[in-house]
């Protein structure tokens, strides 16, 4: 009877050790964007079917111990235009958290990138905000390769973040030149966001690109919504360069939307080389999982200038402009998302 009740306690015991490792969750997810575009780049126009950055991802979780969880998460784009895509490409990484913060290792969006994605109303469709601030040469809505990301828990609404990578290529280094940092510091409450982070690529070259961006999201109110965007470039192809953009944005009802924002890319090195960019559209809402869309966004470029309306990273069907052309695009999408999760 003794040896019954002690093999019972020690069952128990184990039962009670090992439960916070049975909190287990594990899911799948994604995004399905497609859009109808009539593309104009001044000289010529026709009508395009676009995925735009449509996603399928799994992703994990699993308590291993009190206040320690690993995440697990890989993600990868899908074509659904043109029946393709790529394992892994997108946000993909292993993690830990804890009350130390968040570690995390892989492949996914910087910090500097972050600035943007959450000011700009019109990501991924024409009129993306990238458009304008990855123009003319400029490269720093990016994911580092190899990147190894720390940040730390909300201290009175402010979170810190720093992205290094040792190698930001494919296959291994042996001297580490073409390293990279992005860092950022994140300001949020409930009706304010406030960001500004800083980037370095190949910091230890001469000839280092480093961009420096600031955001801020701001609620009025249940209806109203303003974003507003800075960044400033150095030593990519055509010179130093400054963009910034503002946005706003008007929620009518829980079924309808509108939003518009525009964005202006200064000259660099050469004259006449500026761009102006301007996006309006409205939004029809179905809860969470559906909405159908319609945006139109047009380019003014100077003589010199050459940016786009629809090549704004996340879009999925642009066409070349020439210098001093301004591009137009008429669009009409629907943006499906979805998930399911299992735990344990």
């Amino acid at each position: 009877m003794n040896k019954r009740l002690l093999f019972c306690s020690l069952a128990a015991s184990s039962t009670l050790l090992l439960s916070p490792v049975q909190a287990t969750e594990f899911g799948i997810y994604g995004r399905a964007h497609l859009s109808l575009d009539h593309l104009d780049n001044g000289n010529e126009s026709g009508l395009n079917i676009a995925s735009n950055a449509s996603r399928f991802g799994i992703r994990g979780s699993q308590q291993v111990q009190d206040n320690l969880t690993v995440l697990l998460q890989v993600e990868s784009l899908i074509r659904l235009d043109e029946g393709s895509g790529d394992w892994a490409s997108r946000n993909s990484f292993l993690g830990l958290q804890g009350d130390f913060g968040l570690v995390r290792v892989g492949f996914f969006d910087t910090p500097l990138k972050n600035v943007r994605s959450r000011t700009d109303l019109f990501g991924d469709q024409v009129g993306d905000a990238r458009n304008i601030v990855r123009g003319g040469g400029v490269d720093l809505d990016r994911r580092f390769r190899n990147g190894l990301h720390y940040q730390t828990p909300a201290m009175q609404n402010i979170t810190l973040d720093l992205h290094y990578t040792p190698n930001d290529r494919t296959g291994s280094t042996s001297d580490n030149k073409d390293d990279a940092i992005s860092s950022s510091v994140t300001f949020e409450n409930k009706e304010l966001m406030l960001m500004l982070a800083y980037e370095r690529r190949h910091r230890l070259e001469d000839s280092a690109l480093s961009g420096m961006r600031a955001g801020a999201s701001y609620r009025l109110n249940d209806q109203w919504r303003l974003t507003a965007f800075w960044q400033y470039s150095e030593n990519f192809p055509g010179g130093d360069r400054s963009a910034y953009g503002a946005g706003l944005a008007y929620r009518m009802s829980e079924a309808f939307s509108l939003k518009a924002q525009l964005y202006q890319a200064a000259s660099a090195d050469t004259d006449d080389s500026a761009a102006t960019m301007l996006s309006v559209g409205v939004d029809r809402h179905f809860g969470r999982q559906l909405t159908l869309y319609a945006a139109a966004a047009m380019t003014t470029n100077q003589r010199n200038a050459s940016f786009n309306v629809s090549a704004g990273g996340g879009h999925g069907k642009s066409l070349t402009i020439e210098p001093g052309q301004d591009p137009l695009a008429l669009s009409i999408g629907v943006v499906y998302n979805f998930s399911a999760n299992f735990g344990s």
